[in-house]
């Protein structure tokens, strides 16, 4: 384990981290950028978030349905919110701001959409992803 070159083909092969998270530029938006992940979270953290993703999820990065008082709905990520306004990024990777007075419904997903990697890889295998993310220190 530990060896952040193979940890990176995981991330982009196997492990299929990159369907949804972005790194230095490169990926879609879906989920929370990785980029500086390195410097933001500790080794024992980015285990946890692999383990059990649902415990180790900011409130801020949860997955959001909402739909609006003309019936339109829209579901994504929540990037930012406030007394006012919530502002997500859709599934179209839409920057989309709202006014919450506008909004007849606004439903935070509790449980996230990442999985857990316990029965996904090996011990080694996840040694190496988190050598990867630990590396990712931003450009």
């Amino acid at each position: 384990g530990d060896d952040a070159a193979r940890g990176r083909e995981l991330f982009y092969a196997k492990a299929e981290c990159a369907g949804c998270h972005r790194v230095n530029g490169v990926g879609p938006r879906v989920a929370p950028d990785l980029s500086d992940i390195g410097s933001i979270r500790t080794l024992a953290a980015l285990q946890r978030a692999l383990l059990t993703p649902e415990e180790s999820l900011l409130p801020i990065h949860r997955p959001v349905s909402i739909v609006t008082n003309d019936g339109r709905k829209l579901a994504g990520r929540r990037l930012n919110e406030d007394t006012y306004t919530v502002q997500i990024i859709d599934e179209q990777e839409n920057l989309v701001s709202l006014h919450k007075a506008d909004l007849r419904e606004l439903n935070v997903d509790t449980t996230g959409k990442m999985p857990s990697y316990a029965d996904k890889l090996t011990a080694d295998e996840l040694a190496d992803v988190i050598a990867y993310l630990v590396s990712l220190k931003g450009f």
